[in-house]
């Protein structure tokens, strides 16, 4: 029994010296590359503090105090544990040094390598070098909205495409919404410029929404998809917006390059997929994630020139690369790839390829069955996050088994993150079961899985969609070979017209709701709907009547929303909810102070118009409203501005005085 007792000390102690033993063979062995090296180099520990320094190094006082005050040493560490290493820029006096950063793992803890140019030659080489590098993957990151652009312009001026005055309003507003995007990801580029010419050339980590960033994308690549006519299908595990903290500018750029690459070049199919899964807590107790995203298309394969050009700028090993042919050999990796490696291994990610073979059919071996197209699987890690400002349910909110709602299965589809958030708030208070979807063609996917189809009650959209109308999403629905799903469609929708309603009953959309609608009364219909149903009687085709929100307001705010809102939200959801909303109207008066009347200022007006009327901002609402009208008469909107601003320092004192 003693020897037994004794023998686990015993291991730990065993262990512990063999891992003593290694440590100090590397950092014997990085002592000699150092002492060696006529550049300055400098093993330290993610603290700064410094572990071994050669004498270019101490001349330099790159002590730990030295690379903390010259380095964003910690953010530095965390981007080259995850990339393996990174490059580094620091200013000591009049000098400009280069450098990189290299993760070294010492057995028993992390190093990092710092080493600096020699000269002043060589820092120019390799700033000119890292220059070079981020040109070339900015402009081949530039080429995909600005082909979104394009795509969208050629579908407005296809008067064939258009016969009526709904549909080319609605080929206008999806010009307007690729110009939003395309410019928005031009600014993100723009961003990822600066930040890598800067001192540092670090750009922070960031908390964001994975999945509205995936949305996004698909938004922006949606008219190229339409121009050439593929179908998209998007599936996500778990259906819900998933936050992470990490590099989101690599995270676009690898999305970006993975289905891009697809769409143009993968058939008349491309199949995207985004899994989040928790992986075990490791002992730094900070959760994470493993992300996966998977791209299937019909493109009838990669070639094996393609392949191996793919795993040279992937830098994986020649085991998996194809043979070397007279055609392979003379390859280089294109830009694309190129962007596409780059952008996976700041991640520290890989990414598998294999070829997707053709329904098995009677035959189940791969060897006899045709080669149709490509799948693509890139995994990376990232920290898991939080919703900032997520809104949180008041205490006093009913008992969910008694609200109105209880075991009603929705499908809603709307593409505005805020509104998404508020409309899924009230259907799931009321007791529902919500699948909220940022567009149709992910409400599509959902209908696909027989586990949501045949349990679904009802299907809630928004009539202005990325890639796809309300109107084109309803009438897709109904055509759904593999579904049958056959239940009542309902459409949100800011402007009822007699062109709209009739474009709706002919698609099988059972009733129109105007916004803004409060919660009462879009529960309310909705049951009223669902009754009418299971009576088989469908209801009539009606909206309520509009409401001239400029002729009639409560003052700053209107009290029977904000009141609603209150009740819903508790005093400090509400309170961010209409925060929120007054920062959308700020927005507008400072776009058009600094760029006056542009492409954009159309959709940010409806935008702003809707978030304040939904939040109870009513005199916000009814300058906004008044502002809309003299765009759309093609009147000057200088004259509403003084009167914006006098609305906007009115409404943010009504808010602060409900705290």
């Amino acid at each position: 029994m003693k020897e037994t007792s004794e023998s686990p000390s015993k291991a730990a102690s065993t262990s512990s010296e063999t891992a003593g033993t290694a440590m100090r063979t590397i950092i014997h062995t990085i002592a000699r590359l150092i002492a060696t090296d006529r550049r300055p180099s400098v093993l330290a520990s993610e603290s700064g503090k410094i572990l071994l320094a050669n004498t270019a190094a101490q001349r330099l006082h790159l002590d730990q105090p030295g690379i903390h005050d010259a380095l964003d040493w910690p953010a530095l560490c965390v981007q080259a544990q995850r990339a393996g290493s990174t490059a580094a820029s620091l200013s000591l006096g009049s000098a400009e040094l280069e450098g990189e950063v290299v993760h070294v793992s010492l057995c028993v803890g992390e190093g990092y390598l710092l080493r600096l140019s020699e000269n002043d030659h060589e820092a120019t080489w390799l700033r000119n070098r890292a220059r070079a590098a981020t040109l070339m993957r900015v402009a081949h990151d530039l080429r995909t909205p600005i082909q979104s652009l394009l795509a969208t312009a050629d579908n407005v001026l296809n008067e064939n495409a258009h016969k009526t005055a709904a549909d080319k309003a609605v080929a206008r507003q999806e010009l307007h919404n690729s110009a939003e995007l395309a410019l928005d990801h031009i600014s993100n580029i723009l961003g990822v410029i600066r930040g890598e010419q800067s001192v540092t050339g670090l750009q922070p980590d960031e908390t964001f929404n994975i999945t509205e960033e995936l949305r996004t994308l698909l938004t922006m690549i949606a008219p190229i998809a339409r121009k050439q006519s593929v179908d998209l299908k998007l599936w996500l595990d778990p259906h819900d917006d998933i936050w992470v903290h990490g590099p989101v500018r690599f995270v676009r750029a690898l999305f970006q390059n993975m289905i891009d690459n697809s769409v143009k070049y993968g058939g008349g199919a491309v199949e995207i997929g985004l899994s989040c899964q928790p992986l075990p807590s490791p002992t730094d107790e900070i959760d994470r994630l493993m992300i996966t995203l998977t791209v299937s298309d019909l493109g009838g394969g990669l070639p094996p020139e393609q392949k191996a050009r793919l795993f040279e700028a992937l830098g994986q090993t020649e085991a998996r690369q194809p043979a070397t042919t007279s055609t392979t050999a003379n390859t280089r990796p294109s830009a694309g790839m190129n962007v596409l490696a780059h952008a996976l291994r700041q991640l520290g990610g890989k990414i598998d390829v294999a070829d997707r073979y053709a329904e098995a059919g009677s035959r189940q071996d791969t060897e006899h069955r045709p080669v149709i197209g490509t799948t693509m699987r890139a995994t990376v890690t990232l920290q898991k996050s939080e919703q900032p400002d997520r809104m949180q349910t008041a205490a006093t909110l009913q008992d969910l088994s008694d609200a109105p709602l209880t075991g009603i299965s929705v499908i809603l589809v709307e593409d505005s993150p805020s509104s998404r958030d508020w409309i899924r708030h009230i259907l799931e208070s009321a007791g529902a079961q919500v699948w909220a979807t940022g567009n149709g063609v992910e409400a599509l996917s959902l209908l696909e899985r027989p586990e949501i189809a045949h349990t679904l009650d009802l299907i809630l959209t928004d009539m202005t969609l990325p890639y796809m109308s309300g109107i084109e999403f309803a009438q897709r629905v109904r055509q759904q070979g593999q579904t049958h799903w056959n239940g009542p469609i309902v459409a949100l929708t800011a402007h009822v017209a007699d062109s709209i309603l009739k474009a709706c009953s002919k698609v099988g959309i059972v009733q129109v709701l105007e916004k803004p609608i409060q919660p009462a009364e879009l529960r309310n219909a909705l049951l009223r709907i669902l009754s009418a149903r299971s009576d088989n009687d469908a209801p009539h085709q009606t909206a309520p009547a509009p409401q001239d929100a400029s002729q009639t307001t409560d003052g700053p705010l209107k009290a029977r929303i904000v009141d609603d809102l209150l009740s819903q939200l508790g005093r400090a959801g509400a309170i961010s909810f209409m925060q929120r909303a007054h920062s959308e109207a700020v927005s507008v008066l400072s776009n058009l102070q600094q760029d006056g009347v542009g492409p954009d200022t159309g959709r940010m007006l409806h935008a702003a118009t809707g978030a304040c009327s939904l939040t109870g901002l009513g005199e916000l609402e009814s300058c906004l409203r008044a502002m809309e009208r003299a765009f759309d008469d093609g009147a000057p909107l200088s004259p509403c501005e003084e009167r914006l601003k006098v609305a906007l320092t009115r409404t943010k004192d009504a808010i602060d005085a409900l705290n």
